[in-house]
């Protein structure tokens, strides 16, 4: 039996796999339904050590109404680094 447990701790919400993306997610800032980018698989760190961490797939959104850039791994976070290169807001 497999005791692997697929689900976000302390959310119950089921982590999305490699190849799949993580469906419906809402802008915490807007309540707009994200719109995804892009999935890149990576450990998520800066630093030369960051081989041999563990590799999860890094999931990239946008909001479409506020404009801000978001990034999913484990947990909904925001991308600086993204909103910076995206320029500023209209």
């Amino acid at each position: 039996m497999d005791n692997t447990d697929d689900r976000e701790p302390g959310t119950g919400n089921r982590q999305p796999g490699p190849g799949e993306r993580a469906p419906g997610l809402e802008c915490p800032d807007c309540g707009e339904t994200l719109v995804h980018v892009s999935t890149e698989v990576s450990s998520g760190a800066f630093r030369t050590q960051a081989a041999s961490m563990p590799q999860i797939p890094i999931h990239y959104y946008d909001c479409p109404e506020c404009r801000t850039c978001w990034k999913f791994g484990t947990r909904l976070l925001p991308d600086p680094v993204r909103q910076l290169a995206r320029g500023p807001q209209d």
